[in-house]
């Protein structure tokens, strides 16, 4: 009986490991384009995971992952942007500007 539920809780890590690795690259995609059709560069081609959302509102749409980047515009750092993912939807990107936040789906 031990040796199952240290499978099945062995199972669970692996496939929400899995999850965070996928929803990291589509961040990383999604992050990578807004900033090309910007004329940003996306700096060191990476996001990082700032949170995993919990919405109590919406139990279809229930989670979500919330990823960070820097990019560069010129060759000077800017502030940063957001990418964020929820489960049946598309990609929001959100990127600082000096005029305001430029949100869109990618």
């Amino acid at each position: 009986m031990t040796g199952l539920i240290v499978l099945i809780v062995t199972g669970l890590a692996a496939i929400g490991w899995w999850r965070l690795l996928k929803g990291k690259e589509l961040a990383r995609h999604a992050a990578a384009a807004s900033c090309r059709a910007h004329g940003l560069v996306l700096i060191d081609d990476t996001v990082m995971l700032d949170s995993v959302q919990l919405r109590k509102e919406d139990p279809a749409r229930a989670w979500g992952l919330k990823y960070r980047f820097e990019f560069a515009r010129n060759g000077v750092p800017r502030a940063g942007g957001i990418v964020l993912l929820a489960p049946g939807r598309r990609p929001i990107v959100i990127i600082e500007t000096d005029n305001g936040p430029l949100i869109e789906q990618v």
